[in-house]
């Protein structure tokens, strides 16, 4: 079942979702300590006052093909290299440098993600990672899930950002766990920054494509 999150449910999501690869707890405990201040800086918010037009650089497209969702996201908050933002009908998810590490309001939701061998891989040019997941089952508990991962370079491609064309580096992430296989894509600029991704989510959602406008 699909979730529309409002008012202290997406505070709620936004706290759970801001982990990396210390887990659910550590990730609560850093949320909250973005709200009151007492973990640095908080976490600011771009989210477009009533009545004016969205920053541009603020909104992606988001696409989960599987359960026929396509539309813009708003950027939410951006903090330490965190951006999380909201999707169409409700659902929310959050990128660290640019890799998917949480979800908000799908099916058997992505809790946290340790993405930090794959991004170091990634920044390297390809490499092996281990990665891990914490991820919601049918019974709302959190199942945690290694994966051995391969990134390899693809070299160059012209692809699709909004309305223009964009030369970039693309980057495939293939991924085996138990009874589990999945390739992210990742398309970096000239800057080293992640433009467009394809990233797994679960089994029932499948990938995430994220894009900029």
């Amino acid at each position: 079942m699909r979730i529309r999150l409002t008012g202290a449910l997406v505070a709620l999501a936004l706290l759970a979702g801001c982990g990396g690869g210390a887990g659910l707890g550590a990730a609560l405990q850093g949320g909250l300590a973005s709200l009151t201040g007492t973990g640095g800086a908080a976490a600011s918010t771009a989210a477009a006052p009533a009545g004016t037009a969205a920053d541009p650089a603020t909104l992606r497209r988001v696409e989960l093909a599987t359960i026929g969702i396509v539309g813009t996201a708003q950027q939410l908050t951006a903090s330490g290299g965190r951006e999380t933002f909201a999707g169409p009908e409700g659902f929310t998810y959050t990128l660290h440098d640019g890799m998917l590490v949480s979800t908000r309001g799908l099916s058997h939701d992505l809790m946290a993600a340790d993405i930090r061998q794959s991004r170091a891989a990634l920044r390297a040019g390809g490499g092996e990672a281990l990665r891990v997941h914490e991820t919601l089952d049918g019974l709302d508990r959190i199942v945690r899930s290694e994966f051995a991962c391969t990134i390899t370079a693809r070299g160059a491609e012209t692809i699709e950002i909004g309305n223009r064309r964009k030369e970039a580096r693309r980057f495939d992430e293939n991924c085996r766990g138990e009874g589990v296989i999945f390739d992210n894509r990742y398309w970096i600029d000239g800057s080293g920054r992640i433009v467009s991704s394809r990233q797994f989510v679960n089994l029932s959602v499948a990938y995430l494509r994220s894009s900029d406008l």
